[in-house]
């Protein structure tokens, strides 16, 4: 299995520059390599299961901190210890605010901006057409789909990705869709995105990865994309719509929401876009001392000879004397290591108050769904007026309305069952 987006796998939206967002959550974990400006933002209620107390980092920012409002639901919140705090009122009923640098933020980026190269010059093995300003995107290899897009003439139909009414992914539903888009400036439109011809899911989402090695700013108002987005050197832009999937910017702003549908999908490895790390350790040895002792007996060898003239009777006496070394060896080592950690405490907002946070979410959500209504009825308006306009058009369009308000539909449902999971909560005071 590829290693995908390395450490920015874990992440919902992961940015290695700033990050600026207001009235809206992401689901899951979030990271940021410059400053974070958020107001009455949620991070992790959708991180599943919820990770110990204390253990997760869940909210990661590497720059200024300027955030207030909102809630960190599933874990810490993990500052810097050289940033500057102008600003921290965001809860953090499952964690606290501590210091640390859990993220390489720079190997991160390096790494994200080669693979987004090396999966851009994948080879396509699929077709694509613009019918009736719908983009149908074929693929039939049950592993690995590769698509290859100019986001300013989708298949030679000289409309751009802000001007189609529809997209429509067929292709096997286990394998993996890579969606290369070529363009300095990507704009998505108003429309609906769906998957073997019927309305994507959160759980189609997860095998998509829409790449966009090129752009250099992408925007989004009221599309619901489904799959990850790679875009390491835009600026992106987004309001009243939603990502279902790992999002990847330079930097983010705006107030779309973030829909914690991580990517599953297995992608080539881009093995020359990996970074070799190394780890130092610091260690004081001392010797404190080391004797050596030799001591050495001299061998002796005396000989004694007697003769007797008379008897003829010789007698000879040796005396040997063996040489002995001895030697002894003594060392005594220390060694010594030293580890410094800091944490600063931050107290939790009252739980009432996230219940108000996630009320006022779900209104901001209804807003931007009266939105999307408004454009389809545009949309259909607009589709009316053209003078030699088909039968086949208007049906085929009113089948695109009817979707997208089905999907509201559900939706709205989804709303209705986050309020109820407090109808009947009663907060004490301060709670």
């Amino acid at each position: 299995m590829a290693i995908n987006f390395g450490i920015a796998n874990d992440y919902n939206v992961f940015v290695f520059g700033n990050l600026s967002l207001s009235n809206t959550d992401a689901e899951g974990r979030v990271a940021v390599g410059g400053n974070a400006t958020l107001s009455n933002y949620g991070v992790g209620a959708g991180v599943v299961p919820m990770p110990p107390a204390n253990t997760d980092a869940s909210f990661v920012v590497d720059g200024t901190v300027n955030v207030t409002g909102g809630s960190n639901a599933s874990g810490n919140t993990v500052v810097n210890p050289g940033s500057t705090i102008l600003s921290y009122t965001m809860g953090n009923p499952n964690g606290q605010l501590i210091t640390g640098t859990p993220i390489d933020f720079l190997a991160a980026e390096q790494y994200l901006k080669c693979a987004s190269a090396f999966w851009a010059g994948l080879a396509p093995n699929t077709t694509g057409q613009v019918v009736f300003g719908q983009l149908n995107l074929t693929g039939t290899d049950e592993a690995l789909n590769v698509f290859s897009l100019d986001s300013g003439n989708l298949y030679g139909s000289g409309l751009s990705l802000a001007q189609l009414n529809g997209i429509n992914i067929i292709a096997p539903l286990g394998s993996t869709i890579l969606i290369n888009v070529a363009g300095t400036a990507i704009q998505y439109g108003s429309y609906q995105m769906f998957r073997n011809g019927v309305t994507a899911t959160r759980e189609n989402a997860r095998r998509i990865l829409w790449n966009f090695p090129q752009a250099l700013t992408w925007s989004n108002s009221t599309t619901a994309v489904y799959g990850s987005v790679l875009a390491p050197f835009a600026a992106a832009n987004t309001t009243f719509s939603q990502i279902n999937g790992n999002i990847i910017f330079d930097s983010y702003s705006g107030n779309a929401e973030s829909h914690n549908e991580l990517f599953i999908g297995e992608l080539p490895e881009a093995t020359a876009c990996l970074l070799t790390t190394s780890s130092t350790t610091s260690t004081t040895t001392s010797t404190t001392s080391t004797t050596t002792t030799t001591s050495t007996t001299t061998s002796t060898t005396s000989t004694t000879t007697t003769t007797s003239t008379t008897t003829s009777t010789t007698s000879t006496t040796t005396t040997t004397t063996t040489t002995t070394t001895s030697t002894t060896t003594t060392t005594s080592t220390t060694t010594s290591s030293t580890t410094t950690s800091t944490t600063t405490t931050q107290v939790p907002v009252p739980r009432q108050q996230a219940i108000t946070d996630l009320l006022t979410s779900v209104a901001l959500e209804q807003a931007a769904l009266s939105h999307i209504l408004n454009a389809e009825g545009e949309k259909m308006q607009r589709i009316l007026s053209f003078e030699q306009v088909t039968a086949e058009t208007v049906l085929q369009a009113n089948r695109s309305v009817e979707s997208m308000v089905n999907t509201i539909s559900g939706l709205e449902m989804i709303l209705a069952d986050k309020i109820t999971l407090f109808q009947d909560c009663i907060c004490e005071e301060n709670q």
